[in-house]
């Protein structure tokens, strides 16, 4: 059926593929060898495939012999391909409208609250510093004060939540900001009298990332490694790897790990198990890694340590 026939009469002529053609011109023009591309072919009949097509120029003796071309018919896999990319638009539309509804709720109790708060707090100090601290009443009081440090810390956090901006990548030295953050949180760790090892696996030196947002996201992540830590002792490994859509990050420690039962709620907002905390810490993470388009998850096991895996695409998915 195809003897006798040359290049242009088998594919060329036809106008509706002219990114197949330009991998067939390419070869024959440029004398290249293994030019690889993923292209759309339309059949005589009109069914669009998705083409893999590898192309080399071929020499033998010196003499032009003609071309080699291997196709793959990968229509298949890219049908499942854009149906994942759409799965995934869905999954980040409404993770973004929980953020926005999240965000509205927590900028109006934010609101309602700082105001009596500082009230509060201020008359309780007020009374304090006129009483015998020793007395019943400014125990009392104490705790008032203790309490509404509190309150005002959730306010503060918060409101950052509610401040966190749209991310605005730009290419930037990854290593660079994780040296500076586990700087940064090495200094902390001497204050609570902690050791913390650091260990640093990069394959990826650059990407495209907000800077700001990231380097947030990352801090909160170390800081939970350290603060759920076995003893005075924690080791931490940071992994950076080229991932199937992006940047692929995991962060493993050897800290007390997280329960069965509280897995399913470690991102949502005010949930906490320490003794001292707001609770927003995850969920500033995942939303500010949602921000970048990306996703983060969880393994753990108790006793076992805890890893983070956080994805950043190479690109925002494209807005529904």
């Amino acid at each position: 059926m195809f003897e006798g026939k040359g290049w242009g009469d088998l594919f060329l002529e036809d106008s509706r593929n002219q990114a197949f053609n330009q991998v067939i011109l390419d070869v024959i023009n440029e004398k290249m060898v293994n030019l690889h591309r993923r292209v759309p072919y339309v059949q005589p009949g009109g069914k669009t495939l998705q083409l893999s097509i590898t192309g080399s120029f071929f020499r033998e003796n010196e003499q032009i012999a003609g071309i080699v071309v291997i196709l793959h018919d990968v229509t298949e896999i890219q049908l499942l391909h854009d149906r994942e990319k759409q799965v995934l638009r869905e999954k980040h539309r409404l993770e973004r409208e929980r953020a926005e509804g999240l965000t509205l709720l927590a900028t109006a109790v934010a609101h309602q609250i700082r105001n009596p708060v500082m009230s509060i707090g201020g008359f309780a100090m007020r009374i304090l510093n006129k009483m015998d601290e020793n007395s019943s009443i400014a125990v009392y009081l104490k705790n008032i004060l203790s309490d509404a440090e509190r309150l005002e810390a959730i306010v503060r956090v918060v409101s950052e939540y509610t401040r966190i901006p749209a991310a605005k990548p730009v290419q930037v030295s990854i290593a660079a900001i994780l040296e500076k953050e586990m700087a940064q949180l090495q200094a902390k760790a001497a204050e609570l009298s902690m050791r913390v090892t650091w260990s640093l696996a990069l394959s990826v030196v650059e990407f495209a990332v907000d800077p700001a947002l990231f380097r947030r996201a990352i801090y909160e992540v170390l800081l939970n490694a350290m603060e759920f830590s076995k003893g005075n002792e924690v080791s931490v490994t940071i992994f950076l790897s080229e991932g199937q859509n992006g940047l692929l990050m995991e962060i493993v420690d050897n800290g007390a790990g997280i329960s069965e039962k509280d897995m399913p709620y470690v991102f949502d907002p005010f949930f906490t198990t320490k003794a001292v905390g707001v609770g927003m810490g995850l969920c500033l993470v995942k939303r500010i890694v949602g921000e970048h388009g990306g996703d983060v998850r969880i393994d753990s096991e108790p006793g076992k340590g805890t890893k983070v895996i956080m994805g950043f695409p190479d690109q925002a998915p494209v807005p529904v």
